[in-house]
């Protein structure tokens, strides 16, 4: 089977993403998150005395799976000693009960069904063994668990963050339309990167005292700042987004970032209409990107286990042959997932991991074609070692599903060649 080329690939994304008039938006997962690293110092017990230690790496915010463990941990611990369990059970129920098909259930799949256990429940009955107000309390811990996760002092932030690059590129890229970015994120990362590059930006609130959430500003044009202002869409809501009560009604405004997680929306189904309006929003203003013709949508760091997302992404690619979508993948694409499925049936889609890619409907490996003059691709194709004496044969690894190297690619087209 004739093998992908890297080099073209990569030249492809580059005039595609330094065109002024291209309509570029951005989707970025909990991989974006896991990108930052920071250094951690461990004892090694090999070493000699005075290099006992170690310097290794993990990230800033843990990724889906970390998290999902660390909430387990804070849900057991209900459990007061001697008496008999109640959380832990429930837990264990409530995973089996809503196990997806092709993965583990994480713990957004699980504070979805515990909402919506909670707006079924009545006062007096229980679900897997919880009543109303133990439901309430699981829903709370889960939630509070998160939101410290993804909330770590700035004074943990390493020196640069790889979103630093990724914003530079905005900022010093001419573009006649805004770069629209959308996160499933919770944490403020971009806000961070944002700021320090001095780029304006606008999410969706307005006002100048207690910002609040307007529906408007996202379905009517002239409601929202001009092309200038790089556009931020937070589907799955923010640790600095709470509710607020103002003439009797409630409203989704911005603070800052706090430890209640109250507006952490992995769910479709939301138990009022304050926390439904922004994720509904949200969603619909990816369908309208979507429907331009021209729209390029470059994904990165999600792992499409949103049904709500990918059902919009992938009606879109079906409606019309003109959008394009770029998955960045930073593990290969599983056989038989939702991605190579659609992959091999989508022109317009391509998957592109680390060893294989999906394109234009085919899926093979990645092989250099020319090897000669390939330093200036390292920074986002690998070679792989071969031993001395031996020819390259071509083969390496796409680099770019690192966040931290799609940034750094990024970056670099804004400095001289």
């Amino acid at each position: 089977m004739v093998a992908h080329d890297p080099r073209k690939v990569l030249e492809s994304l580059r005039n595609h993403l330094t065109q002024p008039e291209a309509n570029i938006a951005f989707l970025l997962g909990a991989g974006s998150s896991c990108a930052v690293r920071i250094p951690v110092i461990t004892a090694d017990a090999d070493a000699t005395e005075g290099q006992q230690a170690q310097v290794k790496t993990r990230s800033l915010i843990p990724n889906v799976a970390e998290l999902t463990d660390i909430c387990v941990k804070e849900i057991r611990k209900l459990d007061p000693d001697g008496e008999a369990k109640r959380f832990g059970p429930a837990y264990d129920a409530i995973e089996q009960e809503i196990k997806p098909p092709h993965r583990s259930a994480n713990i957004e799949d699980i504070l979805s069904c515990v909402r919506r256990k909670l707006n079924a429940i009545g006062a007096t009955d229980k679900l897997c063994g919880l009543s109303l107000q133990d439901l309430g309390q699981l829903e709370k811990t889960i939630r509070a668990t998160i939101a410290a996760q993804v909330n770590p002092a700035p004074t943990s932030f390493p020196t640069k963050l790889p979103h630093e690059d990724f914003v530079r590129w905005i900022a010093r890229m001419p573009r006649n339309q805004p770069v629209e970015i959308f996160t499933t994120n919770y944490d403020i990362l971009v806000e961070t990167a944002l700021e320090a590059e001095r780029v304006a930006a606008f999410d969706g609130f307005v006002g100048c005292h207690r910002p609040f959430f307007s529906h408007d500003s996202l379905t009517r044009p002239e409601s929202a700042p001009g092309p200038a202002w790089t556009r931020l869409w937070k589907i799955h809501g923010s640790i600095n987004w709470r509710l607020d009560t103002v003439g009797g009604r409630q409203r989704v405004i911005r603070t800052e970032p706090h430890s209640e997680g109250e507006m952490i929306l992995p769910s479709h189904h939301k138990y009022d209409e304050s926390r439904k309006q922004p994720y509904t929003a949200l969603l619909d203003r990816l369908t309208r990107v979507l429907e331009r013709d021209d729209a390029i949508l470059f994904v990165c760091g999600y792992s499409f286990s949103d049904d709500h997302i990918n059902a919009i992404i992938f009606d879109a690619l079906e409606a019309k042959r003109r959008p394009h979508v770029v998955a960045l993948q930073y593990a290969e694409v599983d056989a038989g997932s939702v991605l190579a499925d659609r992959a091999a049936r989508y022109l317009n889609l391509m998957a592109l991991g680390p060893r294989t890619a999906h394109i234009g409907g085919r899926h093979s490996e990645w092989r250099l074609g020319e090897v000669r003059g390939a330093p200036h691709i390292a920074r986002a194709f690998e070679l792989d070692a071969v031993p001395e004496g031996d020819q390259p044969s071509g083969a390496g690894t796409f680099l770019l599903g690192d966040f931290a190297r799609f940034a750094e690619f990024l970056g670099a087209l804004t400095r001289p060649a």
